[in-house]
């Protein structure tokens, strides 16, 4: 089987809300894509496309679904500016490209504050005041926020699905039925020959950071943070998120590796060594 690597960019639409974890009653958002959530993003797309294979049948978010996962694979996908601002571990703390989180913070966050209403009446429905946080439309110097990251295609998928066509226009991400997470495609480009192996793999090299979580069942010595990634499983369109995965512990995005590694994009969106 090969695999076909392509670049892309996207343009943010909307704000942008990537669901990470809650401080009082702000709702974080994390700073890049993870590729679980574009793999949810692309099936939600196609299933109300009514794309449909020999093997997919049209509207079925399940077979869909499976179809993407085995078909298509996802790197992260970060703000970019001229270039990717990638995370990274330095010696002096988390980076985001050549930004400190707090500098990064102050050019593409923002938030916004909003409740539920009580149907009965029409006041604030107690306790629902809540903050979201997010990527902002447009960076402190007015200029539109981009994200680009990596897409692989294997050969069935290379030839009848039209990315163009198809996922030109994509919803990530939390808060969507507030229009949030709205991204149109700006450029897309084949890098490179083809990967020939089961799954997409890359090398990486020592003190090179890992751009997505990596599952820490290795004996390499990293230097970074570990979190538990758990994920929602959305089964049916109207039943979003309804259950949850298995935790899996992994290395943070910007972690380092002190050796050289080969990873392998798992179908669940994360990287293990090999």
């Amino acid at each position: 089987m090969s695999w076909h690597k392509f670049s892309v960019i996207y343009e943010l639409r909307s704000p942008l809300h990537i669901g990470y974890h809650k401080v009082g009653n702000v709702q974080r958002t994390r700073y890049y894509i993870p590729a679980r959530n574009l793999w949810g993003a692309v099936t939600e797309a196609l299933t109300r496309r009514d794309f449909s294979t020999q093997d997919v049948s049209s509207g079925n978010y399940q077979q869909v679904g499976e179809w993407v996962k085995k078909h298509c694979a996802f790197g992260y996908w970060f703000v970019y500016e001229n270039s990717q601002l990638t995370p990274c571990y330095c010696k002096d703390g988390l980076k985001y490209g050549n930004l400190s989180v707090t500098e990064f913070e102050r050019r593409y966050l923002d938030s916004h504050v909003t409740t539920a209403l009580d149907s009965k009446t029409n006041s604030a429905q107690y306790g629902s005041l809540h903050e979201v946080e997010f990527i902002a439309l447009y960076s402190r110097d007015g200029v539109r926020t981009q994200v680009s990251g990596l897409v692989f295609l294997d050969d069935e998928a290379k030839k009848i699905l039209n990315w163009e066509y198809w996922l030109s226009n994509l919803q990530v991400g939390g808060e969507r039925r507030y229009g949030f997470g709205t991204l149109r495609l700006v450029d897309m480009k084949l890098e490179g020959d083809p990967i020939n192996c089961e799954r997409p793999c890359q090398p990486i090299s020592e003190h090179t950071p890992f751009l997505a979580h990596v599952s820490v069942e290795t004996n390499i010595q990293i230097r970074g943070q570990i979190e538990p990634l758990v994920g929602r499983v959305t089964s049916q369109s109207h039943a979003f998120g309804s259950s949850l995965t298995s935790a899996i512990v992994c290395w943070t995005p910007g972690s380092i590796p002190m050796d050289n590694v080969q990873v392998r994009f798992e179908q669940e969106g994360y990287w293990r060594v090999i």
